[in-house]
């Protein structure tokens, strides 16, 4: 028995250097070192085959798990006898397990001593259920009970005990761990909504980019388009104004010019300066016709023939004669004259009979 309570009493401290060792117990929080510990004294009675035994007690508990602690304890105590009292001390260490958030079952080995330190007296275990109530954020108030051995010379004696006591928490409950993961629990929702709320605020931010680059392009091909249906409106009044003038009477003048040219020649000049003082001497309406020849692409003898008519007309301005009295029309190609003739690149002046 002496030798198993041995083996107990060096297993016990084995575990507690061990524990001792770890720097914290929730590798998830990072708890500081002391955040575990709690210390504890008490008030102990005993009872010794009949004799009272009364002590005080200290205890340091440091938590290791969810479930598990370990125990450093020191006890001193007076058993009654009948000359006196039998003074002895136990310094012990072992573990306690919380089978409810309460309540714990514990088991201690160690040595019982001499208080006087005059001798080592033997080997010392105890074992038995406990209980603790929170009071305020800090404080415990806690109790004890169980039974002891401890070795007496050759042989053993057993003492049933209470103890009651009051304690001081260093660290957080489980309660405590339980809050502060719901919190961060909630710190990191709240962090992901941030994120997501930053995300969408940017992307919100891009479609409003695009959507302004897309009104602007709209208003650009708006504005486009009206230009085009203004363009359109006056050559559609053009035509209307042509369509409704009287038919023209046999040419009076023709106006030629050099091949894919518009410019007047000096001898086409001296013949523009002769018209212009036929309209102003006779007065009346005139049609400035313009031709091109068919050689070349269609559409630039069309704006060709209309450049021609022009020419003729500004001159006529020049010359003093009134806007109102001539109509340039540029009337594109012909071939009056045969596909090769030059005859074709002309402007040909009619009057307008009314």
């Amino acid at each position: 028995m002496k030798k198993f309570l041995t083996l107990f009493a060096l297993a016990i401290l084995a575990v507690a250097v061990n524990a001792q060792s770890r720097q914290v117990y929730d590798s998830d929080f990072k708890y500081g070192f002391f955040s575990n510990w709690n210390f504890y004294a008490a008030a102990q009675y005993g009872n010794q085959a009949g004799h009272s035994n009364i002590g005080i007690h200290a205890l340091a508990t440091k938590r290791v798990s969810d479930y598990w602690r370990l125990r450093y304890s020191a006890t001193i105590s007076g058993l009654s006898q009948k000359e006196g009292y039998d003074r002895y001390g136990t310094a012990m260490s072992g573990i306690s397990f919380d089978f409810v958030n309460w309540a714990y079952a514990f088991a201690d080995g160690g040595l019982k001593v001499d208080p006087t330190l005059k001798g080592w007296l033997g080997l010392a275990a105890d074992a038995g259920l406990g209980m603790n109530v929170n009071v305020g954020n800090y404080s415990i108030l806690y109790a004890e009970a169980g039974a002891d051995r401890t070795q007496v010379n050759a042989g053993w004696n057993s003492t049933l005990f209470f103890r009651l006591g009051w304690g001081a928490r260093l660290g957080p409950t489980k309660r405590d761990r339980t809050e502060h993961d719901i919190k961060m629990h909630n710190a990191a929702q709240l962090g992901e909504l941030k994120e997501e709320n930053r995300l969408l605020k940017t992307d919100l931010k891009r479609q409003q980019e695009a959507n302004d680059t897309l009104m602007a392009i709209q208003n650009r091909s708006l504005e486009l388009l009206a230009r085009l249906e203004k363009r359109l409106d006056d050559c559609n009044k053009e035509v209307a104004k042509a369509s409704s003038t009287p038919q023209p009477s046999s040419p009076i003048f023709q106006i030629f010019f050099d091949y894919a040219s518009a410019e007047i020649s000096p001898i086409e000049a001296a013949k523009v300066a002769q018209l212009a003082d036929y309209i102003k001497s006779n007065g009346g309406y005139y049609r400035l016709e313009g031709y091109s020849s068919p050689d070349g692409n269609v559409y630039r003898n069309e704006a060709l023939s209309q450049e021609r008519a022009y020419a003729v007309y500004w001159m006529l301005l020049s010359h003093n004669v009134d806007e109102d009295h001539i109509i340039p029309l540029g009337e594109g190609v012909t071939s009056l004259y045969g596909s090769d003739s030059p005859l074709n690149r002309m402007v040909v002046v009619k009057n307008v009979v009314e």
